[in-house]
C-alpha cells in the first residue's frame, strides 16, 4: 500500500513539525533519518494513527486515514522498546493483536506459531519475555507486529537500545520480514538506514531537508548541517567557502599540512587529530604518524559557499 502525507503539521509547546509532504510507493522502503530532537518519531506515530496531526492530511492507498483508528489502517508498528506483556508467553504475546480483532484463538496461534517459526524464535514459544535475551525480546515485537501480515511496517529507532553485535543480528531479521511490504525505518544511524531502504529522508527541526538515493546523499549532501550529520565531521577554509570532508576522504601527502594533537590506533588504522588552518580535524591514516606535522589531499569532499 502507498503512504502519503500532505501538508501535515504537529506543534507542541516547544516544538513543530511539519508542514510535511511525503509520497512513498506501494512496497517502496525509506528511512526517515535524523539527529534526536527532529520528529522523526512522531512523524511515524502520524502515520500510524497514535498522533493526530493539526492540520494536514494522511492517505494510505489513496484513503483518507487522517481521523481512522491506528488498528484499521493496515500497519505494523515496531517500538523501541519491545513493550511485551510480562505475564504472557512468547507465543501469547504474537498472537495478542489477532485475538484483540477477534481472530479465534486456535487460528490466531496457528499464525503466530508460523511468524515465530520464520524468524526462527519458534522454540522460545513458551518462555517468558523475562526469560529472553534483549534481542531476543526485538524478535518477538517483530513477529508480534507480522502477526496480522499488515502491509506497511513502521519501525521507530528498533535497535536503539541495543549492542552493536546484536543489531548486525537483527537487521537482517527485520530486512527479510519486510519483504513485500512498504516499509517506513526511523532511526538517527545512516548506514543502519541504508541497510533497510535505498532512499533516505532526512528530517532536521521538523522539516524536510534532503530526500533521495542515499548514495546519492552520502556523497552529495545538499546542505552543510547534513553533511555534517551524514559523517562530514571536518570542514576547512577553502575559495569559495568551506570544504566539508570525511575523515577516510584522504591521501597522505599533499597540499593540507597541519600541527597533530593527538593519535590514536583504530582497528588497524591510525586516526590523528590535527589543527589545519586553525581548525581541528580528524584523519584516518594506514600507519602512524612519523612527526609532529601531518600531510595530506582530500581525495573527495564537498565545498559550500559561506
Amino acid at each position: 500500500m502507498s503512504i502519503a502525507l500532505k501538508d501535515v503539521k504537529k506543534n507542541f509547546r516547544d516544538f513543530r513539525l511539519g508542514p510535511i509532504n511525503l509520497d512513498i510507493e506501494n512496497g517502496g522502503r525509506v528511512a526517515i533519518i535524523g539527529p534526536s530532537g527532529s520528529g522523526k518519531s512522531t512523524l511515524l506515530r502520524i502515520v500510524a494513527g497514535f498522533i493526530k496531526p493539526d492540520r494536514g492530511r494522511v492517505y494510505i492507498n489513496g484513503v483518507d486515514v487522517t481521523d481512522t483508528e491506528p488498528w484499521r489502517r493496515g500497519v505494523g508498528v515496531v517500538f523501541q522498546s519491545p513493550a511485551l506483556f510480562p505475564s504472557l508467553t512468547v507465543l501469547e504475546n504474537v498472537a495478542e493483536p489477532l485475538l484483540s480483532r477477534g481472530v479465534a484463538k486456535r487460528e490466531a496461534f496457528k499464525i503466530a506459531k508460523e511468524v515465530l517459526e520464520r524468524l526462527e524464535l519458534g522454540h522460545l514459544a513458551g518462555r517468558y519475555p523475562a526469560q529472553l535475551s534483549r534481542g531476543q525480546q526485538q524478535r518477538v515485537a517483530l513477529a508480534r507486529a507480522l502477526a496480522a501480515d499488515p502491509p506497511i511496517l513502521v519501525l521507530d529507532e528498533p535497535l536503539t537500545a541495543l549492542d552493536p553485535p546484536l543489531r548486525g543480528e537483527i537487521l537482517p531479521y527485520i530486512y527479510e520480514a519486510s519483504r513485500g511490504r512498504t516499509v517506513l525505518y526511523v532511526t538517527h544511524d545512516f548506514e543502519e538506514a541504508t541497510y533497510i531502504a535505498k532512499r533516505v529522508v532526512v528530517l532536521m527541526d521538523g522539516r524536510i531537508v534532503a530526500d533521495g538515493d542515499a548514495v546519492e546523499l552520502f556523497e552529495n549532501p545538499p546542505a552543510p548541517k547534513v553533511a555534517e550529520f551524514l559523517g562530514y565531521v571536518n570542514k576547512i577554509r577553502a575559495d569559495c567557502g568551506y570544504l566539508y570532508f570525511r575523515p577516510w576522504d584522504i591521501t597522505p601527502g599533499g597540499k593540507y599540512s597541519g600541527r597533530i594533537l593527538a593519535s590514536w590506533y583504530r582497528a588497524g588504522l591510525y586516526e590523528v587529530l590535527a589543527e589545519v588552518g586553525g581548525q581541528p580535524v580528524r584523519l584516518i591514516l594506514p600507519q602512524p604518524p612519523a612527526s609532529g606535522v601531518v600531510t595530506f589531499d582530500i581525495v573527495r569532499g564537498r565545498c559550500f559557499s559561506v
